[in-house]
């Protein structure tokens, strides 16, 4: 489920509808859509500033981490009607 072309469509649809401004940063983990050559290409392209979590290190994100563990503990697989 690791694929480039997720997050590459995700960062032109924000780039699309104005909310990037030059010089943003973009932080992610080091997985292997956001090493590819293409996602690393846009990023340059929209002038961002790439930002990586260290390898094995769960402190680099541990607030964003924790909240969609909650988030996925209180809704689960929950299927919503709209």
């Amino acid at each position: 489920h690791h694929r480039a072309e997720l997050v590459v469509d995700a960062l032109k649809m924000a780039a699309g509808r104005g909310a990037l401004k030059e010089g943003c940063i973009a932080h992610s983990d080091r997985g292997s859509e956001y090493t590819s050559g293409e996602y690393r290409s846009l990023i340059r392209e929209l002038k961002l500033r790439q930002s990586m979590g260290r390898t094995g290190s769960c402190y680099d994100n541990a607030a964003a981490e924790s909240f969609f563990g909650l988030l996925k503990a209180e809704i689960g697989t929950t299927v919503w009607e709209s």
